[in-house]
């Protein structure tokens, strides 16, 4: 059992904890959740004895074994092979090893009593280290990283030689091979890809003991964890159950909370007015020096702290665009003409379309997504983009890419020189940023603004594509769903990365795999996806990496180049059918929006009956105007992919 007591934590004047009663119960498996720096990682450190309190304590049971997995990865840099990695994972070990070693370096010189006190110490050194598993460690390590993965002639592989979720797989069987009471996780699918986490969420399934798991990954806490703890705004919160037990508590004790304050409030401001309006009443004296106690004895009600982000992100209706949005003819990259990244890709993406990118970590998702956003071109075959589609990109080093001391404001208005500053204000209102907010420098914004302010960027000049490079990474729960409800109701297309696998549930409709064999595409969500590659026998369409010989050949080629420029010719009048389509649409709107003005004015020399029939007019032709126009942009779509 662990226990914090009246803990209180001070970093500078800032209050991180205060007056924190907590008890972890043998067993039980509890997900601690709340805003980026409530102080989540505080607890872990009071556990370990990193962390001292202001006061307090931290009580942890006597020859309790503590398993840390850090939320950053051990040094990349670091030429420990993997297992010596995994054996340091039981310091003690370590220490009896050295303290062993001197004794029997200082028995070749000692004698008579002190001779025999050194061979009692060693003889107790070497029961507590054969206790602690010393004798066995090293093959339990090598047991522990294969049944983790890793294959048996890597053990001795430096540790900079294994990728980011490898090197947390390696950190998690160090933290096992200790056999611990307790495992703290902090943040465990930060470096991991979506087959990682199915992974992870399996074998931490099974695991015994007490766990304690810092995540944002609802996947992770809804299958995992069956206590929840909140922190945030220096309290700690113990709920009952697991998250969504906790989210319906949490809302529920908000409005217990508010509905007593209320009550308070109107009960302290009728005592209020009766002192006032009696106080100089002789008569009514000692009824307001009744009253005056009762309102000195109302305490104020300890609401919970409010945690939800309540700003929005609305994403602005994307611009009309052809029904293909991108494709790729035989597509590849390499960076040395010898090793492949990607090779052989043959797909579109059609409006509409919500795609997820799936797939191990450097199988090339990210490369692809930067080839489809023009961030990048192919070595062999060719992008084409789809009439009028306009390209939103994020990648994942967005935060890098806004200067730390340039303000919400400027960051916006530098990516259109044409939209005015009441523009850039509305743009940013859209995103949650009002008022003072937008005078923020942008290095002082959490996750969730951050991604806002993303965003805001993005659709100063609105796209019809997005395409997202792991956009949760920087997010809280809350942060998420927001991002969520905000794609839900985006109109246009959307193809991402993301290791969130209930984002991805959420959002994608179809998912494209990536893996050794190349690019596999289902026909359905993560649910179906699943289903389909347990099967073995999925129902998609393929395209898989050729090497140098096995690709389409020079002969291929040419017959694609001249069946181009047959397109090409068989293009042109659609392509001005469409323009001319447009500029009426264009030139309707511009006259209803006018007579809607003249509407308003309501002045006497307006004919309303002669308004609104023009307006009926309009209306009809618009509509008669658009199924003309997605007819001629179908048509075009069926000249081109000829």
């Amino acid at each position: 059992m662990l226990e914090f007591q009246d803990i209180s934590i001070h970093f500078g004047s800032q209050e991180v904890l205060r007056n924190v009663q907590l008890r972890i119960n043998p067993g039980e498996h509890v997900g601690i959740v709340g805003p980026n720096g409530a102080g989540k990682s505080t607890l872990f450190g009071l556990i370990t004895g990193e962390i001292s309190p202001y006061r307090g304590k931290c009580v942890v049971p006597n020859g309790h074994r503590i398993g840390y997995v850090r939320q950053h990865l051990p040094d990349a840099a670091s030429q420990t092979p993997l297992v010596d990695f995994a054996c340091e994972g039981v310091p003690e070990l370590l220490k009896i090893e050295q303290r062993i070693h001197k004794i029997e370096h200082d028995l070749h010189e000692a004698a008579g009593e002190e001779r025999e006190r050194l061979l009692r110490r060693l003889g107790k050194l070497q029961s507590d280290f054969e206790h602690l598993g010393g004798y066995n460690i090293r093959s339990r390590a090598e047991a522990t990283l294969c049944g983790l993965g890793f294959r048996a002639e890597a053990l001795h592989n430096p540790l900079q030689s294994f990728s980011g979720g490898w090197r947390m797989r390696a950190e998690l069987a160090r933290a096992l091979v200790g056999h611990p009471d307790t495992l703290l996780l902090d943040e465990p699918s930060n470096y991991l890809d979506v087959p990682a986490v199915e992974w992870l969420q399996r074998f931490l399934r099974e695991f015994q003991g007490t766990l304690m798991l810092i995540s944002h990954d609802r996947y992770l806490l809804k299958s995992l964890t069956n206590i929840t703890i909140e922190v945030a705004g220096g309290l700690v919160t113990r709920y009952p159950g697991g998250l969504a037990f906790y989210a319906e508590e949490r809302e529920r004790r908000h409005r217990t909370f508010a509905a007593a304050t209320r009550n308070q409030d109107r009960k302290r401001e009728q005592l209020e007015r009766f002192i006032t309006r009696f106080r100089a009443t002789s008569t009514k004296a000692a009824q307001v020096q009744s009253r005056i106690k009762e309102l000195e004895k109302l305490e104020a009600i300890d609401s919970p702290i409010v945690t939800r982000n309540t700003a929005s992100i609305r994403i602005a209706k994307p611009p009309h665009c052809g029904a293909e949005i991108l494709r790729l003819e035989n597509a590849g990259l390499t960076y040395d003409a010898n090793h492949w990244v990607l090779r052989g890709l043959d797909f579109r993406i059609e409006r509409g379309d919500r795609i997820a990118l799936v797939g191990y970590n450097g199988m090339g998702k990210t490369t692809l997504l930067r080839i489809m956003a023009g961030q990048r071109e192919p070595s062999e075959g060719r992008v084409v983009l789809g009439h009028k589609v306009k390209i939103g990109y994020q990648s994942q080093e967005f935060a890098e890419t806004m200067s730390p001391e340039r303000s919400v404001f400027d960051i916006v208005a530098a990516q259109s020189a044409e939209a005015s500053s009441g523009d850039v204000r509305s743009i940013l209102g859209g995103f949650g940023f009002v008022g003072d907010a937008v005078s923020k420098p942008s290095g002082v914004l959490s996750g969730g603004e951050r991604i806002r302010l993303a965003f805001a960027r993005l659709f100063v000049n609105p796209p019809n594509v997005l395409l997202l490079d792991e956009p949760t990474t920087h997010l809280d729960i809350d942060g998420r769903e927001t991002l969520e409800k905000a794609l839900d109701d985006y109109a246009g297309t959307v193809c991402f990365v993301s290791h969130d696998i209930d984002f991805v549930r959420r959002i994608a409709t179809r998912i494209v795999a990536l893996d050794e064999t190349g690019v596999t595409r289902y026909a359905g969500g993560y649910d179906y996806y699943l289903e389909k590659r347990n099967e073995g026998s999925p129902n998609t369409t393929s395209a898989r990496n050729n090497d140098a010989t096995g690709g389409r050949g020079k002969e291929n080629r040419r017959e694609r180049a001249e069946q181009r420029k047959q397109r090409t010719k068989a293009t042109r009048g659609l392509k001005r059918q469409l323009a001319a389509t447009e500029a009426e649409v264009d030139a309707l709107e511009q006259e209803r929006n006018t007579l809607a003005e003249n509407l308003a004015q309501r002045a006497d020399a307006v004919d309303f009956a002669e308004i609104n029939k023009r307006l009926q007019e309009i209306h009809s032709s618009l509509d008669r105007l658009t199924r003309q126009w997605e007819r001629i942009a179908y048509e075009l779509e069926d000249v081109e992919s000829q």
